[in-house]
């Protein structure tokens, strides 16, 4: 597996890429979907591109272990900023 720190969504690559950005480590899981988690392997969300009015955003889900579920956070136009938006 190869393993770079740049966090942006690798939407073309060949291969999952595991990166890191902080304490939260991305792999992409399809083309247009990344699982972000904690250095313990802790699932802190997903990060997915969406269409919206014909361009691309990105929109992170936080998932909550207690209530066994995920709570969707507001689109934003980059990748960087959605797993930023599952730091806190």
């Amino acid at each position: 597996m190869h393993t770079t720190t740049d966090a942006r969504l690798n939407i073309h690559s060949p291969r999952p890429v595991a990166r890191s950005r902080g304490d939260l480590r991305i792999l992409d899981v399809r083309d247009d979907l990344s699982r972000v988690t904690r250095a313990n392997g802790e699932i802190v969300g997903y990060v997915d591109r969406v269409d919206v009015a014909g361009d691309t955003a990105y929109r992170a889900r936080r998932y909550v272990a207690a209530e066994r579920r995920f709570v969707e956070l507001p689109n934003v136009w980059d990748a960087d900023d959605a797993v930023d938006t599952l730091r806190w």
